[in-house]
């Protein structure tokens, strides 16, 4: 290894990518996952799931179960000591199932034994018999009059209607109307450590609990309500995260292993088996959309109509959220005079959907960006040149009234590096028997929670006697490099080499609220919060020493880990902090940043959690190469752009993309969980089909832009969820410039590629 890289690794400023602390231990197998936390005398519980989409829970025997030796009990819904019902929005999830189920893989019953090759045999000992009754899967037909209720207030759990100005004019106006129908369809986040949990009771009363969870607050929380105990009384504990993508916001599993431990007083362990994870934790919300479009001859947009049916499944989860934030998308990057979005999000009996990556602007796009460049060819107009003509720019207003600020600047800086990139992959020459096609697409993707949502995040720093500073954040790394970008900023900001910055594990009840780690927002809100924390801990520095030293505050400066005194005499840090120590006093800081929804600005007519006011851009160029005789569909290239505002981690930030590509690959061409044949969903990966690294694009081109967010940390803004949502459309756009054939449901499959000649 060049020691010149080493030595710049290791400096780990702000920009730069020094190696990952945890990485090592990743790659080695020696990190600790939440299932390798290892207890004494544990046990294992194992879950009896519904076999129905839809039925009566008319009993449950569970004498032969508890005959097992080795068994130590059965729990039921009457096992549940306070709060039956649970949810992150709307409280409409039984812990374990009450009266009926309402999906296929709904908990009804909770083995608890010694081993868990023991509870699997008891779990198959429990007797349910249920009343079967009718189902319906299917959003709009849920919406029929007569259909089958999932939940007793009616199938519709929410519908957003946002307008602004006139659609009727819009089209009147409009030289062309164009109106199409889209679809996407579930799919699972494909982590591959699947949900489990650990959880002890302990003497006094209380429980600890190991989650790989992306809010363990709001799981301490729940798990205190379940089971009737304060706040105080569950400590909840982060550990490494094998990957999140939104399905681990849910506290299913914490909270039925938290029961489990409760009730048996014990420590008990449960692991979701992979057609568990399947059929009983968040998906990808499927949708349909019907789009209507009006525009002049010149491509300038007039009128934009969307219908959208979103199915939530049997369980809210995140869908009213999920469906708000897919209707402030639907517009995508463009400024249309006259906007009338309507989305249903609609209970059904299917397994329920929740957070994932992209939070309903992947679904968006999709619609919006396949339907304007078929729009461009109606007329004539080159779809680069229609996307130019239409672009959003600082000082816009958006359909939800929202005045965009200097990030929309991102946009026109991104379709010259689009047109660049297109003619690049334009000139690669065709394999012999193939057909091969470029096609782009613009992302919008916001950051943040939403409008009246409290969205904030707390975290604090520590200088431990060594001198070395502790970050304790308050929201867990899923693995994306949360921690890692911590560290780089309060070690800049600090002036202090990056190894003598580490990061504590999460543990409820010492550690700050940091939050959800969620909507791209971390690194924007754990940044500003370091950095005020930084700040004050500096301070906080100063007047220890001074009262130390016996000397005037104004006469010390702080620089890279020393106190120099006005005489030029250098003190090291650890000269105060292990003195402090010494004396039972820690030299910390604590910082809280708040995502900023100005009133003033901030438009309050639409429902909670909208609208946001936070946005960054970015695009996909995919050149596709399609089998005619087979018709199959290789990705080689994507040259994906994207405005950061500030490259605080190259290397985490291009795996992020890449990572993102091979996502959205998946979304585009192989992932489905369609009910099959025997009325059973697919529930395998030999079934369910993740992209290989055989699958990735060959080539996969990071292009940087940096427009920095004033408010942002070094100007940074969010990444994460945007690197997937331009995806999918690109690639279908570049699938139809080469084989002439528009696949408006996803996934684009070989059966839906019939290329002639």
């Amino acid at each position: 290894m060049d020691s010149r890289l080493n030595e710049k690794q290791l400096t780990g400023k702000v920009g730069e990518s020094p190696r990952r602390k945890d990485a090592f231990s990743k790659v080695t197998g020696a990190a600790c996952y939440t299932a390798d936390v290892a207890l004494e005398k544990t046990a294992f519980g194992v879950l009896v799931r519904s076999p129905h989409h839809h039925a009566l829970v008319k009993n449950i025997t569970t004498l032969a179960a508890l005959a097992v030796p080795g068994v130590i009990a059965v729990l039921t819904s009457a096992d549940v000591p306070a709060a039956k019902v649970f949810g992150p929005i709307i409280v409409d999830q039984p812990v374990l199932a009450l009266e009926r189920v309402r999906h296929v893989g709904e908990p009804v019953a909770l083995v608890v034994a010694e081993t868990r090759e023991i509870a699997e045999r008891a779990a198959a000992l429990v007797e349910v018999s249920y009343d079967i009754l009718d189902a319906v899967l299917d959003p709009r037909a849920a919406l029929k009059p007569g259909a089958p209720l999932v939940q007793d207030g009616g199938n519709l759990l929410t519908q957003y209607e946002v307008v602004n100005g006139d659609t009727q004019t819009g089209f009147a106006q409009a030289d062309l109307i164009f109106e199409d129908d889209f679809s996407v369809q579930r799919i699972s986040p494909g982590y591959m450590e699947t949900e489990n949990s650990l959880a002890r009771y302990n003497p006094d009363g209380s429980l600890t609990v190991w989650v790989n969870s992306q809010k363990p607050f709001d799981d301490q929380a729940t798990i205190a309500s379940v089971l009737g105990l304060p706040a105080e009384k569950v400590q909840v504990m982060g550990a490494m995260v094998g990957g999140a993508f939104g399905g681990k916001e849910d506290s299913s599993i914490s909270v039925l292993t938290s029961l489990a431990a409760w009730c048996t007083r014990r420590t008990v362990r449960l692991v979701n088996r992979r057609h568990e994870s399947f059929v009983a934790h968040p998906k990808r919300h499927p949708a349909v959309f019907h789009l209507k479009i009006g525009a002049k001859k010149d491509g300038t947009l007039l009128a934009l109509q969307a219908d959208v049916f979103m199915d939530t499944g049997a369980y809210a989860s995140y869908g009213t959220a999920v469906g708000g934030l897919l209707t402030e998308m639907v517009p995508g990057s463009y400024n249309i005079p006259n906007v009338s979005v309507t989305t249903h999000v609609v209970y059904t009996h299917s397994p329920y959907s929740g957070a994932m990556r992209g939070f309903g602007s992947p679904q968006a796009h999709f619609a919006l960006e396949s339907a304007l460049d078929m729009l461009a060819e109606k007329l004539g107009i080159d779809p680069l040149d229609l996307r130019r003509k239409n672009i959003l720019h600082p000082g816009d207003k958006l359909f939800t009234q929202v005045v965009l600020d200097n990030s929309a600047s991102s946009l026109e800086h991104i379709l010259e590096a689009v047109a660049a990139a297109r003619e690049r992959l334009q000139k690669i020459p065709t394999p012999s028997g193939k057909v091969s096609g470029v096609g782009f697409a613009l992302g919008m993707q916001s950051m943040g929670l939403g409008a009246k949502i409290l969205d904030q995040s707390s975290h604090r720093l520590e200088w431990m006697p060594d001198g070395r500073v502790s970050v304790i954040l308050g929201a867990p790394d899923l693995g994306q490099g949360l921690a890692t970008v911590a560290e780089q900023m309060v070690s800049t900001t600090l002036e202090l080499p990056f190894d003598q910055v580490v990061t504590e594990q999460l543990d409820t009840l010492t550690t700050p609220n940091g939050g959800v780690t969620c909507a791209s927002r971390m690194t924007y809100l754990a940044g500003n919060a370091l950095l005020a924390a930084a700040e004050q801990l500096r301070e906080n520095l100063l007047s220890s020493a001074a009262q130390l030293l016996n000397l005037p505050k104004t006469e010390l400066t702080y620089r890279q880990g020393q106190i120099i005194t006005g005489q030029g005499k250098k003190y090291p840090v650890s000269e105060f902090s292990s003195r402090m120590a010494d004396n039972g006093q820690v030299l910390q800081a604590e910082g809280t940043a708040t995502f900023p929804y100005p009133e003033d600005s901030t438009p309050q007519h639409l429902p909670i959690g909208m609208p946001h006011v936070k946005f960054v851009f970015a695009a996909d160029v995919a050149r596709v190469e399609l089998d005619p005789q087979l018709g199959t569909v290789k990705v080689t290239d994507i040259e994906a752009i994207h405005d950061v505002g500030r490259v605080i981690n190259r290397a985490t930030l291009e795996g992020q993309i890449e990572g993102g590509v091979a996502m959205g690959v998946g979304y585009a061409l192989y992932e489905d969980m369609p009910l099959k044949a025997d009325g059973r969903w697919v529930d395998s990966f030999s079934e369910y089909l993740l992209p290989t690294a055989l699958d990735a694009p060959a080539q996969i081109k990071s292009t940087i832009l940096e427009i920095p967010d004033e408010s942002g940390p070094f100007g940074a803004k969010g990444v994460a969820e945007l690197v997937v949502t331009p995806v999918a459309p690109a690639i279908a756009n570049a699938v139809y410039a080469a084989g002439q054939i528009r696949v408006k449901d996803l996934p684009i499959t070989a059966e839906k590629l019939v290329i002639k000649g």
